[in-house]
């Protein structure tokens, strides 16, 4: 008898994660309330400290949040969810224990123990990988269910269909293979400023209509929002939950002007110079923009009509100015976009006589 208790007692780990919940400018002495720390607890089956198809979701994990407060456990269902909330500012630990596994990694993969940044405004959510002790699967482990075997006749030909994966309450979204880009758009032409992961499910926080995009907090962006398309990734959860979100309008993020600096002419003659403007847009959008002209002291002298600069995609475009004709002095020219944002860019020149 005392050599069972012995054994059961070797394969119970404990795996302590450090989470540093970080202060959204909480007073001085009364910690900012609200604060949610939530994931999910993976097996990873063959202990190489990241998610492979076939491993899933671990339920009948003892999770215990620590050093916030009052000393709080869950145990994780069969979505391998926890979810504690109403949390102050500060410094917490999570403590995660089952018998037979042990911590083989996180994501976001961090030092060891784990910082998580989280905000009392804004949920923190990460994933916690346990892997089998000594790589003796416990009988218990749940797998993705093995493929059913279909026939049209009888014969050695089978064509197996893949059952798909537990579904779980909550919204999830994961790439089908490999990682996913995440875009500031629900459209191709919006500007990749993410990616998600292969082995990485992550909550659904909005989608389109037609449920063509799922909108996810962005895995290098925390705190900001990105696209990944349904055409190359997995959900599962109710996404009769999912909020319809509108499609973002493309900005754009710089404008640049260049126009010789030295104009040699004639003084008291007209002097030609030409400028080029490039526009630069993180999306598909129609820029409206125009020139302005100003003297030495800051008097505006010329400014054009708006014209449009259509952007099928993000990226650049540039435009160059007809002739325009100034006596000697100094002058800048600036390049203004007004729609779908305000955005300048300048360069000045002179017009001197040899």
């Amino acid at each position: 008898m005392s050599n069972i208790k012995l054994l059961n007692r070797l394969l119970f780990e404990v795996v302590i994660i450090s989470v540093a919940l970080a202060s959204c400018s909480p007073a001085p002495t009364t910690p900012a309330i609200g604060g949610i720390v939530q994931g999910t607890v993976y097996g990873d089956l063959n202990g190489n400290g990241t998610i492979d198809a076939g491993e899933v979701v671990l339920g009948g994990v003892e999770v215990t949040l620590a050093d916030c407060g009052a000393v709080q456990t869950q145990v994780t269902g069969p979505d391998g969810l926890f979810n504690f909330n109403n949390l102050p500012a500060g410094t917490c630990h999570v403590i995660v224990a089952k018998a037979g596994w042990i911590f083989s990694g996180s994501y976001p993969a961090t030092t060891y123990p784990v910082p998580v940044a989280s905000n009392p405004a804004l949920p923190t959510y990460f994933s916690i990988y346990v892997a089998p002790i000594g790589g003796a699967i416990p009988s218990d482990t749940p797998t993705l269910p093995g493929p059913t075997i279909t026939s049209t006749q009888p014969g050695p030909t089978e064509t197996p269909t893949l059952v798909s994966s537990p579904t779980s309450a909550a919204p999830m979204v994961t790439p089908k293979s490999d990682a996913a880009n995440c875009r500031l758009g629900p459209v191709v032409g919006f500007l990749a400023v993410g990616g998600l992961n292969f082995g990485v499910t992550v909550p659904i926080t909005g989608t389109l209509a037609d449920k063509s995009w799922w909108q996810i907090e962005n895995p290098q962006g925390p705190g900001t929002f990105c696209w990944v398309s349904a055409s190359v990734t997995n959900t599962f959860g109710d996404l009769s939950t999912v909020p319809i979100k509108p499609i973002p309008i493309a900005q754009v993020t710089a404008v640049v002007v260049t126009t010789p600096a030295v104009i040699h002419g004639i003084c008291g003659g007209p002097n030609a110079t030409t400028f080029n403007v490039t526009i630069t847009t993180n999306g598909p959008v129609t820029v409206h923009w125009h020139f302005e002209i100003f003297d030495s002291l800051g008097t505006l002298l010329n400014k054009t009509s708006d014209q449009p600069m259509d952007f099928a995609t993000a990226g650049s475009q540039s435009y160059m100015s007809d002739a325009y004709k100034r006596d000697c002095g100094s002058y800048v020219v600036k390049a203004v976009t007004t729609s779908p944002n305000a955005m300048t860019g300048e360069a000045s020149w002179k017009v001197v006589q040899p």
